[in-house]
């Protein structure tokens, strides 16, 4: 089939590279605009426009998506289907409906379960075990078109979001080519969603990852690997009349309670070479990993002893 593939970031990269190893002909890529990064801003390549490039092929990088003009090209390329896996803009009906077999979705979630966004993240901040692709032909409603397969998996413990969208990208580009063997020979049944079963995964902002003290420690955890390494979790270690911004990348849960004692959450109450131990609402919870604002990834013990922490201070 004629395939017009549509990605951005590195999640899409495996689905791109299984398409251009396959028997389908990709026409043609298209992905956002290069956006500047680091602190001289100098504009940067999607990932999936690397790949592409070295493939040889014809790749696109829109403003608007759903121009005339874009439009227009695509109906010359007359392709079988469009794939879509993490583009980063909605696509118009006109789109949707152009190709022979339509638009087929890689959605990192069980729908409809977490429609939206940052499914992956949003899975495992909520605790979940158990996460998934779904392909989908797609909609003009955010995630809700009919299904074609569903792969699931299982969440490790202490699984990251980062961990866990490597191994969803894999398993996407996987069911991506399943699926479009099936739409080519007939062979495919389409399922509706259960509207009943929805739940929503919306973008993460940079603000949203600050941690709560005041939440048990099991739900602390989670938050710390749904958020790690983008946007980040983040506390802010109170000393003196300072507040320093904090950000937290790993975290080990701790059996051990208070003994009755009364200790404000987010009160230091330990630091030894394991790292810092911290009140929660219920108990404690072991900082391990830190990156302080505008420093390099270092051990809570390494950050402890280059800040001369003592017990009793404050994250909040």
């Amino acid at each position: 089939m004629n395939v017009v593939f549509m990605g951005t970031p590195e999640f899409a990269v495996p689905s791109l590279k299984c398409l251009i190893e396959s028997k389908h002909d990709v026409v043609a890529v298209l992905t956002q605009t290069d956006k500047p990064k680091g602190r001289k801003g100098k504009p940067e390549a999607p990932p999936v426009k690397n790949i592409a490039l070295d493939a040889g092929l014809q790749v696109i990088q829109p403003e608007n998506v759903n121009s005339e003009q874009i439009i227009e090209k695509l109906e010359k390329l007359n392709p079988d289907v469009i794939v879509v896996v993490a583009f980063g803009q909605k696509i118009s009906d006109r789109i949707l409906d152009l190709p022979k077999y339509k638009c087929v979705n890689i959605h990192a979630s069980l729908l409809p379960k977490y429609r939206g966004a940052a499914p992956i993240n949003w899975a495992i901040v909520n605790g979940e075990k158990e996460t998934g692709i779904t392909t989908i032909i797609m909609s003009n409603k955010m995630d809700a078109g009919e299904v074609i397969i569903r792969k699931s998996l299982t969440i490790g413990p202490e699984e990251t979001a980062g961990e866990l969208g490597n191994r969803l990208s894999d398993l996407g580009a996987e069911t991506l080519l399943d699926s479009l063997m099936q739409i080519e020979t007939g062979d495919v049944k389409y399922t509706q969603q259960d509207e009943s079963l929805i739940s929503l995964a919306p973008k993460i902002k940079k603000s949203d990852g600050l941690i709560d003290w005041n939440q048990e420690e099991e739900k602390i955890h989670d938050f710390v690997r749904g958020m790690n390494p983008k946007p980040s979790a983040y506390t802010f270690l109170v000393k003196s009349n300072s507040k320093e911004r904090i950000i937290i990348l790993k975290t080990e849960r701790d059996n051990s309670s208070h003994n009755g004692a009364v200790i404000a959450p987010g009160t230091i109450m330990e630091i030894s070479n394991q790292g810092i131990r911290t009140a929660t609402q219920n108990g404690s919870i072991w900082i391990k990993e830190v990156k302080p604002e505008g420093k390099r990834m270092m051990s809570a013990d390494a950050f402890s002893r280059g800040h001369d922490l003592n017990e009793n201070y404050l994250f909040q």
